[in-house]
């Protein structure tokens, strides 16, 4: 059975290129018509959610997801398209709304939960689980704009979780809660999940996205990108859309012959140059340029070397930092046995991952070319970056290649 079917919705929003306010301005006018530009936040958009489905929406900022969630909960109406939803719906949107700020965090449940279907009788009986899970019984009677960011995303949670709802709608509901309140959220989308309940998420958080949905709505600049299962959606959003991560990724830096300086926050080596690091790139599982990798996929760095005359034997090392400075792996061609026996002019070395152990975190790059007997010709200390993104419901910094065995009893 469907919970929501959506059928070719668009949504636009009339952008004046002038204002007038006053009687006289329009006067002076002629009350002509000003320019007018409709940008459109939806165009043509289809999905449908199964009852009991958790289902994803993920993009970058002014993708469309949030105006979507709002034509969803029927504050926006669509300029076209048809959206049909099976059940009552609790939606949790952006911070404050539903909310007023004047009021205290009681005033405030009642309004909300009001708003939400809840009578005042059944929120009389829940108020008290609905202040505790939001950790706030000592500013229960403080007005809502004395409370902080985190403090007022509890609370919508709190309330919003309480609606006798089948569609529960929540934005980015675990961006501005600390761990321990994240947690809390998880325990609830797994209650949720035996409940039957349906869940739409938006979120930036792709580790919470592909440990909760089963499947993923892909949106850029309004249209619809990729639709299906969590993985392939992730996959295509990470590697195939190459400005897809901008506003989360560690950008990639390139040498492009220049010598680094203190002011970059790298160390300085005296080198002889008689080989010289000219390019240093990460190429994901299709052998593409990026920046932005899916743990456990294998992954490559491309280090491309310039010498000003033939260098025999020499030595590529290449280590892997966190984003404490703490050295995660690091390795060389003597230590793997492997002979460059001559580089003359320029030459291609790859270093190819089979799988990237890497959970999640910015990672910075140290590349050094050397002589057998330790002389150094050139030394880019983490001066490359990439960004490693949790696809798993693992914590930490690596992951091993790993099985639980439970012995019967």
């Amino acid at each position: 059975m469907k919970a929501i079917d959506v059928k070719n919705i668009t949504k636009g929003f009339v952008i004046p290129h002038e204002r007038r306010d006053t009687l006289r301005e329009w006067i002076a006018t002629g009350f002509k018509s000003h320019p007018k530009d409709v940008f459109k936040a939806l165009d043509d958009v289809s999905f449908t959610v199964d009852k009991g489905e958790f289902f994803g929406i993920i993009g970058r900022n002014g993708s469309g997801k949030s105006t979507l969630l709002k034509v969803l909960a029927g504050i926006y109406p669509v300029d076209s398209g048809k959206v049909v939803t099976h059940g009552k719906i609790s939606p949790f949107l952006e911070l404050g709304v539903g909310f007023n700020a004047e009021l205290s965090a009681r005033d405030n449940i009642y309004l909300n939960g009001t708003v939400l279907g809840l009578s005042k009788k059944e929120i009389d009986a829940q108020f008290d689980d609905i202040i505790a899970f939001a950790e706030l019984e000592k500013f229960v009677d403080q007005k809502l704009k004395n409370f902080s960011s985190g403090m007022q995303v509890r609370l919508a949670f709190s309330v919003a979780i309480k609606a006798k709802a089948e569609i529960y709608l929540m934005d980015e509901v675990l961006a501005v809660g600390d761990m321990a309140f994240q947690q809390k959220c998880f325990e609830v989308f797994r209650e949720f999940k035996k409940q039957g309940k349906t869940l739409i998420f938006v979120s930036h958080d792709l580790t919470s996205v592909r440990r909760f949905c089963d499947r993923c709505l892909y949106l850029k600049q309004g249209h619809e990108m990729a639709l299906g299962k969590t993985e392939e959606v992730l996959d295509k959003y990470v590697y195939e859309d190459r400005q897809g991560l901008n506003e989360a990724s560690a950008p990639v830096h390139q040498n492009k012959n220049e010598i680094p300086t203190k002011t970059d926050n790298v160390k300085i080596q005296s080198v002889t140059k008689q080989a010289e690091i000219t390019q240093v790139r990460f190429l994901d599982k299709t052998d593409t340029e990026n920046d932005t990798f899916i743990s456990g996929d294998a992954m490559t760095v491309e280090i491309s070397i310039q010498t000003r005359k033939k260098i025999s034997d020499p030595v590529i090392g290449i280590v892997f930092f966190d984003n404490n400075h703490v050295e995660c792996f690091g390795t060389n061609t003597e230590l793997r046995n492997e002979t460059i026996r001559c580089i003359e002019g320029n030459k291609v070395v790859r270093f190819e991952i089979e799988a990237n152990m890497i959970l999640q975190g910015d990672i910075a790059v140290t590349v050094a070319i050397h002589s057998r007997t330790g002389e150094p010709y050139d030394w880019h200390d983490k001066k490359y970056h990439f960004r490693v993104m949790n696809n798993t419901s693992d914590v930490g910094l690596v992951r091993f290649p790993s099985h639980w065995q439970i012995n019967p009893s």
